[in-house]
């Protein structure tokens, strides 16, 4: 199947549509009914994450979701204007002490925990791009 892509500015009120979206290429990808919700929550954390450390929720600046499905799996890449290294702060590892209470890099954690596998780079022009990959049944 050709992949499909979704550009979106980083508004909050497109997270809805992009929800629907998952859900639905998720649905004709294979993905179990019971996890769809798992893979939609998992997708919209990275894309809110893109939106707010990538591209600064700027209106302006784009941000990419792309979904392929390959032999076995679903593959979901979101791509940003900025070039953002989660392992560098909180959430790429759980918080102790007053880190365990905040309410920043919970979506990183959230992503992680859903996920089987997502995977955290930079491209050689500077985006940040996340994969993540949810095996089909």
């Amino acid at each position: 199947m050709t992949p499909v892509r979704v550009s979106i500015p980083s508004v909050e009120a497109f997270l809805e549509p992009v929800q629907i979206v998952v859900e639905r290429i998720g649905s004709f990808a294979g993905v179990d009914q019971d996890e769809l919700t798992s893979l939609s929550i998992a997708v919209l954390e990275l894309v809110k994450n893109g939106m707010e450390h990538g591209n600064g929720m700027d209106p302006d600046k784009e941000l990419s979701v792309r979904f392929d499905i390959l032999p076995g799996r679903l593959q979901v890449q979101v791509e940003d204007q900025g070039c953002w290294h989660p392992s560098e702060g909180l959430g790429y590892k759980p918080g102790e002490g007053d880190q365990l209470f905040s309410d920043r890099g919970r979506g990183i954690l959230i992503a992680r925990n859903l996920a089987r596998w997502i995977d955290f780079g930079c491209t050689p022009d500077g985006r940040t791009l996340v994969t993540l990959v949810w095996p089909l049944t």
